[in-house]
Parts: C-alpha cells; structure tokens; sequence
C-alpha cells in the first residue's frame, strides 16, 4: 500500500513538472508555421505516430489519446508523457537552413472504474516558430532589412470519457480547453539610421470545443479481431483577444523611442471569433490478438472557410484538409521469458497529409514514414505487481513537406520521439492487506 501511495505522489510531481515545461515550448521552426494557428503538432502519443497515426487500436493499459471510446478498453491506471527531438532541413532555390527544436507532446493521466474510464491532461496542440528576412537593394545609396517573427501556439486541456455500451461497442467524449497565445513582430531596418520601425501584434486564444466517437471491436474468430472506430467534432470558434503596437527602437543601444498602441476596438479587431471548421477521423483494423495488426484511416477537417482578419496574409488561402494513415506492429512472442527481445512490439507506419493551406495558390502537402518499438519494463517498480506492464516507447519519423519552387521552400525532417507508458492499479478493493 506505502508503495502505490508512493507511485500516486511520484506521478503527480512529475505531472506538474511536464506542465511547466510544456507551456514554455515551442516545438516547431518552420516558414510554414504562419498558417491558420501555426503547425498542428498532436498527430497523436507515440504508438499512434511509430504507425503513421493509425488509432484505432485499443488494449487494456495504453490510453488512446485521438480515439476517445477506446478508453472503454482500459484495465489499469496509466501515466503517459511524449517528448521529441526534430532535425529539419529548410531548401529554397538560392539557400538552406537547417533547424533543430524540441518538446513535450502531451501528459495524461487515465484511470478505469467499475463502469467507465476517464482520462485529463494537457496537449500543445499547435506551435508557431519562424524568422523571415528580406533585403531590399533597389535604391543603391541604402540597404532596407525587412524582417517577420512569429512564436507561440495553442494548447489543449482535456477531459476524456469512455464506456462500453455493449460488449463489442463502445462510446466516448472529449471536452477541451482550448488556450494560447501568437505573437507576430514585423520590422523595417535601414543601415543608415540607427533607429527601426517595429510593428508587434499579439492574440490571446480561448475557447471549448469537444469531440464524440463510437468504436468497434469483436473477434470474427479466435484470435483474429476486427476494430472499427469513428470520431466527429462539431465546429467550433475560438475567442482572439489582440493587441498592436507600433515603436521605434535603437539597433545599437535598444532603447525605445516612439510607442504607440493602435486603437484595435475602432475596427472591431480587439476581439475576434475564429471559426474552426467540422473535422472527422475513421478506422479500420485487423489484428491476431498478441501478435500482429493491421490499420488504415482517414481523417477530415472543413477549414476552407477559415479566416483571420487580425493576422491577415494576403497570400495564404485555405481548402478542406485530409490525411490517409497506414500502420501495423508485429510481436514475435509477447509471454516469451527467456528472450526479451521477442516481447518488443515492432511497429512501422505512414502518412500523406494535405494541410489545407495554400501559399500563393500552391497547396502544402506532407508525408511521413514511421518506425519503432515498445520495450517492456518490467521491474521499473513494483507496486500492486503490474510492472511488466508498462513500457518505453521509441520511434522515427521521417519525411518532407513543401516543394523547392518560387512560392515555397521544401523541409526535409527526421525525429526522434519517446514515450512513457507507466500503470498501476487503482480503486480495485483488497482482499488481503
């Protein structure tokens, strides 16, 4: 009993030690992060990324963060955290950068009951990083440095719940506390004067939206199991609270000069409402129970109708959005006790993506090859006795967006992604002490 107690204030700790840590991110370094509320990185924990994001797949003690109804399935209480690490090369027709970011991707706690399992946590959802420079030499007697940042992003706070409503079907719901902040610095230099011109402009994002799923999962014979799930979110606004400032600065000293903030609330920008379109995920798997699976899906977002007035690009236009998944794993003998690399799960994957944004009237499109593996960890701690359940995993991912053209620049990106998957037993009444 000392032991769980233990386990119980461990996880807390390092639960609001992540969160911190999370908020303080930014995960992402790319031109392309501009766009709508900047790069959508939750594609979903680690197991769902090491298959191309394929999530229809449940057990008893991994929490499906993308397919609320498979937390039906669950059996003990799970700790899950993600981390990564990405390498990216930036290619346009006349350079290259290369970028190097790194965070947390989601913390999560989920726990069954006798009746239903819930899960909480928090989800950087989108990151906005870039630094854009042009240099203007059309007047020869001077050199014009135009230059554009953005950081920031979205986070998710969620609450999940999930129950079986007969024996092979499950529902389930997510409600989300969507929250951030974007800030965007636009600045004009001449090497000639010492002061430069700098226009800052900021967006406090809120606002709820939820998503409801339905899933699948009978056995056809067995040991061969079908899975089938379907996720829909209704769409949502989010509420921009902005502010603007113009000012003047010294290059040399920092100093400010002139300031000046712009009456926002005389153009109605000081609060706007972002219409965050429908959006949809489906399912389809089939596995050997303990030993293989199969899976493909399909995922829908309506954001041809997104708009914002208070960052507006005039070269940035939206269609509907899609992504087509491929994924497996195979474990060669999952209760072997002599070989331990027989009960690793094997796991490979791939995605094509249509983001949904155009960058003068060329559509931006991503694909992405996954590999990796879970490692059991048994003996990591030993509380209740469920410490072979818990596990380690590993993935890379490998892949491109953009193409090297006038209007955008190619990224080529390879990244490390680790998660913690720890279980315990929790509200389960002991029968000997």
């Amino acid at each position: 009993m000392q032991q769980s107690i233990i386990l119980i204030r461990l996880k807390l700790i390092i639960f609001l030690f992540f969160l911190k840590f999370t908020l303080a991110q930014n995960s992402t370094a790319s031109p392309y992060s501009l766009g709508g509320l900047g790069d959508v990185t939750f594609k979903g924990n680690v197991i769902n990324r090491m298959m191309g994001g394929v999530s229809v797949f449940s057990d008893s003690i991994h929490a499906n963060l993308n397919n609320p109804a498979s937390l039906a399935e669950l059996k003990l209480t799970t700790f899950s955290v993600g981390i990564h690490y990405k390498n990216t090369q930036i290619a346009s027709s006349d350079s290259r950068d290369n970028s190097r970011t790194g965070s947390l991707d989601y913390i999560a706690v989920s726990i069954p009951t006798k009746f239903f399992s819930f899960s909480f946590g928090i989800i950087p959802y989108s990151s906005v990083g870039y630094r854009l420079q042009a240099n203007d030499l059309s007047n020869q007697d001077e050199l014009i440095i135009s230059r554009y940042e953005g950081r920031g992003g979205t986070n998710k706070s969620f609450f999940t719940v999930g129950f079986k409503l007969l024996k092979f079907i499950s529902l389930g719901g997510t409600i989300n506390y969507n929250f951030g902040k974007i800030t965007t610095q636009a600045s004009n230099q001449n090497e000639n004067v010492d002061f430069g011109t700098f226009l800052t402009s900021e967006s406090s994002l809120s606002g709820l939206d939820y998503e409801i799923g339905t899933h699948l999962k009978f056995n056809v014979s067995k040991k061969i199991i079908l899975e089938s799930f379907l996720t829909y979110k209704p769409e949502n606004k989010l509420n921009s609270r902005n502010k603007r400032v113009y000012f003047t600065r010294s290059l040399q000293s920092q100093n400010i000069g002139d300031f000046k903030e712009v009456d926002l609330a005389s153009t109605d920008l000081d609060l706007i409402k972002l219409r965050i379109g429908q959006s949809y995920k489906y399912g389809l798997s089939v596995s050997k129970d303990k030993k293989w699976f199969l899976g493909t899906q399909y995922s829908f977002a309506q954001s041809e109708n997104f708009k914002n007035e208070f960052f507006n690009q005039g070269n940035i236009s939206y269609e509907n959005a899609n992504s087509v998944s491929f994924g497996g794993f195979l474990i060669p003998d999952y209760s072997s006790i002599t070989d331990y690399w027989k009960r690793i799960v094997y796991r490979i994957g791939f995605r094509s993506e249509n983001t949904g944004i155009k960058i003068d009237n060329s559509l931006l499109k991503e694909k992405v090859y996954s590999i990796g593996a879970s490692f059991p960890l048994g003996g990591f701690y030993s509380a209740n006795n469920v410490s072979g359940f818990s596990n380690l995993n590993v993935g890379f991912e490998f892949g491109s967006r953009g193409i090297n053209s006038e209007s955008l620049v190619k990224e080529s990106f390879w990244a490390l992604r680790i998660g913690l998957s720890l279980n315990d037993l929790w509200f389960i009444k002991r029968k000997y002490n």
